[in-house]
């Protein structure tokens, strides 16, 4: 699809157009227009006409909702003089439909007019018509009337109710597109406002009320859909014009709360109570006292922003490329963000996903929220967002279906972060997962979630050497270990896995007297291996106990079974043969032990065949259980 629009703002300040001008001229609903624009200033046509309600005419336009334009080839064209314009817009109130002689009379000229002042206002307008060669447009008389006869594509009249009665039903996000393009043909009052006596007419009020009545539905299927952002400037525009009408001015006030424009939304509540007040002498309707009770509810100033982020990982170290990774796109600020952190045990996934969650908060004013999905249900975590959200207990809605909906509507608007540690699998996230543009989310989980739609997957693996001995210098408060060649060792013996690391930095901070290279001579026995990293609530082992337990039994018997299999690697077959199944059986129980990080594809053998391995850690703990099985 081709871009047709080109750069809006300078073609606008380079010819002195208005957005109304510069709409019109594209051909294109004035709001959509300004959306595109602020989303980015790229204007596609094809996708604008496809939200159009009717077919835009291919000759001239006759617009009369707002100041009276006639354009042809996409040039504004004079009128002849007051009476030709005055006949010409009482006939388009009607279009295509007969209108009597005393009705006209009415319309264009009020009290003043003359049987004699239409004759020579029909001829001169006949004459006008003509001018514009080749255009299906004429005034036909009929019996004691006058009917203009011109496409009713060619009216923005007519487009409107078009539109209007297009949007009346049919497909939701449809119904908000058709009927937001039906308000956008307007540009101000019924023909400007002129002549003043027809502000009073019942044709023209009903027209008004019309657009009235379509932004208030507008509104709310806006707020249904959680889109209250897309519509609120639109709805702002007509409230304004109507502002004694305190039903739409209450949807004005709930779109611009539900937008996050709380601040706004009280101002409109204040300035709506004074115009009562000093204009009618009245105090506002239960609605609209209603809409400001919402509006405080939702407002930051009255209900607890959730700030839900666990502590920050005070000595965290490295992962430079993955912070900037995550960090970047969030500063670009394109959204809706999700990222997926997948990595094996210990490879500090959880501390990854917090430090940058707890870097980047201040660009989520309205709030952080957190959940371990371990052994989770959605369900009950949407409960607990919602109530962190401002939602009463009470009225949690009691389908999954409903408070995504929800959830998603209390995010429209917002900028909030959503961290989901230890996923197991992308189903148990996409409920949790904002629609909202300026939201983000950040999911740990050991499985690969390459089926979370538009997430951006980002795999952890062991750090290089440096940064390993780097943090377990700073667990340990021993900034000069570096220089020990010790160091080097234990971080080797620990596989570079950040957790194993922090542990042995952790016996070191425990015990001041205990050296680097004693330290280093106990993990070399591989029988006590795990049982050195173990301290404090914090063990590699349970971690690896956390993997082993999620496995499937199947694939359980296989992981016991590699750890008698060389750790420089093994192919399949090998795999296959110790199992005592065929290669390809091998390689499915190995993916699956591999997607669950437990087994590492670290390349080809010469035939082609991938060459997996087990780190010495992982090699270890399965030799372990291999050894419980036997035992019973």
């Amino acid at each position: 699809m081709g871009d047709g629009g080109g750069n809006m703002p300078a073609t606008r300040e380079r010819f002195g157009m208005t957005w109304r001008d510069t709409a019109s001229s594209l051909r294109v609903p004035y709001p959509t227009l300004y959306r595109q624009y602020m989303a980015g200033g790229r204007l596609v046509v094809r996708e604008t006409l496809a939200e159009e309600p009717s077919r835009r005419p291919a000759g001239p336009e006759l617009l009369i909702l707002g100041e009276m334009i006639i354009r042809s080839d996409g040039r504004n064209v004079e009128l002849p003089g007051p009476s030709v314009r005055g006949l010409l817009g009482a006939l388009l109130l009607s279009p295509g439909d007969i209108v009597g002689e005393a009705r006209l009379l009415e319309l264009a000229w009020g009290e003043r007019g003359t049987r004699r002042a239409l004759q020579c206002a029909v001829h001169r307008l006949r004459s006008w018509l003509r001018g514009l060669a080749g255009q299906p447009c004429r005034l036909e008389h009929s019996g004691s009337g006058y009917r203009l006869v011109v496409p009713a594509e060619a009216v923005d009249l007519a487009r409107f109710k078009a539109g209007v009665r297009a949007g009346a039903s049919g497909d939701p996000d449809r119904r908000l597109a058709v009927l937001s393009a039906a308000l956008g043909e307007w540009r101000g009052p019924v023909l400007g406002g002129r002549p003043e006596w027809l502000a009073d007419d019942p044709v023209v009020r009903a027209v008004e009320q019309s657009r009235v009545d379509t932004a208030a539905t507008l509104a709310d299927l806006a707020l249904r859909l959680g889109r209250s952002a897309d519509v609120v400037s639109l709805v702002a525009e007509v409230a304004a014009a109507a502002p004694y009408d305190e039903p739409l001015q209450a949807r004005l006030v709930r779109l611009l709360s539900a937008s996050g424009r709380h601040a706004e939304a009280l101002r409109q509540v204040e300035r709506v109570r004074e115009r009562l007040d000093d204009d009618l002498g009245i105090g506002p309707s239960e609605e609209m006292r209603s809409a400001h009770a919402a509006a405080l509810q939702e407002d930051s100033r009255f209900v607890p922003i959730p700030m839900q982020l666990p502590p920050d990982v005070p000595d965290f170290t490295g992962r430079h490329h993955e912070i900037e990774a995550i960090c970047d796109p969030m500063l670009a600020g394109r959204g809706p963000l999700v990222f997926a952190v997948n990595g094996g045990p210990g490879l500090g996934k959880t501390a990854l996903a917090v430090h940058v969650a707890h870097r980047m908060a201040a660009l989520y004013p309205n709030g952080q929220l957190h959940a371990d999905l371990r052994g989770a249900d959605p369900y009950v975590v949407l409960g607990r967002f919602l109530n962190a959200l401002g939602v009463n207990e009470q009225t949690l809605p009691c389908s999954l279906d409903e408070r995504m909906a929800l959830y998603r509507s209390r995010t429209a608007g917002r900028r909030v972060l959503v961290l989901l540690d230890d996923a197991a699998d992308e189903a148990q996230v996409r409920p949790l997962v904002p629609g909202a543009a300026g939201c983000a989310v950040l999911v740990t989980s050991r499985t690969w979630l390459a089926g979370l739609a538009g997430a951006r997957l980002l795999k952890l693996g062991e750090p290089d050497e440096d940064e390993a001995v780097r943090l377990l210098c700073s667990v340990s408060g021993r900034p000069g270990l570096a220089a020990d060649p010790a160091a080097a060792g234990i971080v080797r013996l620990c596989d570079r896995v950040p957790l194993a690391v922090r542990i042995a930095g952790a016996r070191l901070a425990m015990r001041p007297g205990l050296s680097a290279a004693s330290l280093a001579g106990r993990l070399r026995d591989p029988d006590r291996r795990l049982d050195e990293l173990a301290v404090h609530g914090l063990s590699m082992r349970a971690t690896l106990d956390s993997a082993y337990r999620d496995l499937a039994v199947a694939h359980r018997e296989t992981f016991r079974q590699l750890g008698t299999l060389p750790a420089t690697g093994f192919p399949a077959r090998s795999a296959g043969a110790l199992l005592g199944i065929s290669a390809e059986s091998a390689t499915a129980h190995l993916e699956a032990l591999a997607d669950a990080g437990l087994v590492d594809a670290i390349g080809d053998e010469p035939d082609g065949e991938v060459r997996y391995a087990l780190a010495d850690l992982v090699r270890i703990y399965a030799l372990e259980r291999a050894r419980r099985a036997v035992c019973g």
